[in-house]
Parts: structure tokens; sequence; C-alpha cells
């Protein structure tokens, strides 16, 4: 069993930190997969699961060993950490950017002229 390919979509906020999606073989999806954050900030992966009539979970879809639960949870969190870091990147550059913009325009001459000008 090999995993092709690994989709995660942050969550914003909450517990849920995103949703995974493995392809399996290239040609088996197993969607619905959630990265959680448990206690300490550590985060952990939960496969999909459904709420049962007494209020307690069943996963729909799991892994049968540990050797494979261990590789699934490896890539998923690999690839989180990596679309996290990638997106937090983005906007430290975006934020990065509209703060020079700011600083820059905020230095500008004609801004201190007006304001001169109204005294």
């Amino acid at each position: 069993m090999e995993i092709t390919e690994v989709r995660i979509n942050l969550n914003k906020g909450g517990k849920v930190k995103a949703f995974a999606q493995i392809v399996i073989d290239g040609s088996f999806l197993v969607g619905d997969i959630r990265v959680l954050e448990g206690k300490e900030g550590l985060v952990y992966v939960a496969m999909p699961s459904r709420r049962l009539r007494n209020g307690s979970f069943r996963d729909i879809a799991h892994p049968l060993n540990t050797e494979i639960r261990r590789r699934l949870d490896e890539v998923i969190i690999e690839e989180y950490e990596r679309t996290v870091t990638e997106r937090g990147s983005l906007a430290d550059s975006a934020s990065s950017r509209s703060q020079q913009i700011a600083s820059r325009l905020l230095g500008e001459k004609y801004w201190t002229e007006e304001e001169s000008e109204e005294d």
C-alpha cells in the first residue's frame, strides 16, 4: 500500500486544525480525516468517524495494524506542518509587504505637509 497523495485543508480556530484526504495507490480516496490539537499543543490524527445514538463515535475507516497507522500519522502530520509553514510564510510575507507600504506612505513628505497646513 502506498499513500500517493495527501491533501490538507486548514481549519480556522478550534480543536480541529485541519481536514485531510489521502489517496492510496492512486486509486482510493479516504477523506474526512481530522488533524486535532491535543494537550500541550500537540497535534494528532483522527480517522473519519460518525456519532452513534449513544453519543460515542465509531471509525468509518481505519488502518488494521500499527505499522500502517504510524505511516498514515507521519505522512499526514508532515504534510500538515508543511502546509502550515507554507501558508504562514505567505501570510507573513503579505503582512510584511503591507507594513512596508504603510511605513513608506506614512513616512512620505506630503503626509507631514498636509498636517502642517491644517495647523
